[in-house]
């Protein structure tokens, strides 16, 4: 069994990413935004019969969503596959094209409060803004061949050589590494609910390795708030946090022994660094240390950093210090929400005689169904406000 200090810091933690973590209300209208744009997509874009597909990637996909630093916006990752052969068209074209499409998809959607209101072209990318608090950021594919039925071809910054990717395998790979706490979770609540597991979205249940992962984002977030360049991409953390991770429960626990692995599974043979992505061994997410070496630099001194913020804080004596401890390397808002929501849960709880650990998520409630042993969790210094 963990300290109270200990248990503390990963109730804080738990808390702080769910308030960082996407809305439910926002999470469906993202979802009825994904289908909306494929099945337009698949009615009047479609001419020629190749076929169009839209469909969500990365941290939405995942369940690793969070908030970005300075920003009430979320930012949400689009592939859209047209089903052509490369020998077709140039990556150009089809990004052209792409942008041509969607931007008769926004005129479409005209005067619509859910529709898109803005398109914008990136290096990568095409985005559509909406009045909702999240943005699309559509990426421009193509089926590759090779690697059937789910592997594309995504254009890369400079439209000159294709770039091999897998979101939907990789999603695979990722629920994997978490499947046996994400099938309790699930069979638990469809239990309390008296309802098949199979009728419990997944975005309803959060494993400790999706919050371990939106944990180091956080951080990162505040990490390199003034140093956008070197900020590690989330794919590249994603992917060394589901290797390094060890099936540990209790998050804090979890965040450090998973942020000292990390480092275990980077490739280095003295000239190049090596994360392959594990289900397109060619996809290498940490390409550009290679030419840019100051990048792991950065990267290797800011999980030093995370370890160092998370035992400073594990020394603290008190809620109090330990929250502002917190506060300064996750951030004011998210921790002080996250310690008055537990303050409220554990005294009214406690006054109950009803105080547990949520089924789905871990974190410290009223409601629970997981009763927690007898303990001062404030210490002497009283309820955190």
């Amino acid at each position: 069994m963990y300290d109270t200090t200990t248990e503390m810091i990963s109730n804080l933690l738990e808390g702080a990413v769910e308030e960082l973590d996407i809305p439910p209300e926002l999470h469906r209208a993202a979802e009825l935004e994904y289908d909306s744009v494929g099945s337009w997509l698949a009615d009047h874009a479609d001419v020629g019969g190749e076929g169009w597909r839209v469909y969500p990637q990365g941290s939405f996909r995942l369940g690793t969503v969070v908030q970005p630093e300075g920003s009430d916006e979320y930012d949400l990752d689009a592939v859209c596959v047209r089903a052509i052969a490369k020998e077709s068209i140039t990556q150009a074209r089809l990004k052209a094209e792409m942008g041509d499409v969607l931007g008769r998809y926004l005129l479409a959607r005209a005067g619509d409060p859910d529709g898109p209101v803005d398109q914008e072209e990136r290096k990568r990318c095409w985005t559509l803004f909406y009045r909702a608090a999240f943005h699309f950021d559509v990426l421009p594919a193509i089926p590759n061949p090779e690697t059937m039925p789910s592997g594309i071809l995504l254009t890369d910054k400079t439209l000159l050589h294709w770039q091999y990717s897998n979101p939907i395998a990789y999603a695979s790979w990722f629920n994997d590494r978490m499947s046996r706490e994400l099938v309790a979770k699930r069979t638990r609540l469809a239990e309390a609910q008296r309802i098949p597991p199979e009728q419990i979205p997944f975005s309803s249940v959060k494993t400790t390795l999706q919050r371990v992962v939106q944990v180091l984002k956080v951080h990162r977030n505040r990490y390199f708030a003034d140093d956008l360049e070197r900020r590690p991409a989330s794919i590249l953390i994603t992917t060394l946090a589901a290797h390094a991770y060890q099936g540990e429960r209790d998050l804090e626990q979890a965040v450090l022994e998973t942020a000292r692995e990390m480092p275990n599974h980077i490739d280095y043979d003295g000239n190049s660094w090596l994360v392959p992505n594990p289900v397109e061994p060619r996809e290498n997410f940490a390409d550009k240390w290679s030419e840019h070496p100051e990048l792991a630099v950065a990267f290797y001194g800011w999980l030093e950093r995370l370890q160092e913020d998370l035992q400073d804080a594990r020394e603290s004596e008190g809620i109090d210090r330990a929250v502002l401890r917190l506060s300064e390397s996750f951030g004011e808002y998210p921790i002080e929400k996250a310690a008055a929501r537990l303050g409220d849960a554990y005294h009214n709880g406690r006054e109950r005689g009803q105080l547990g650990f949520a089924a789905t998520s871990g974190i410290l409630s009223a409601s629970g169904s997981i009763p927690v042993r007898r303990h001062d969790f404030y210490g002497e210094r009283g309820r955190a406000h």
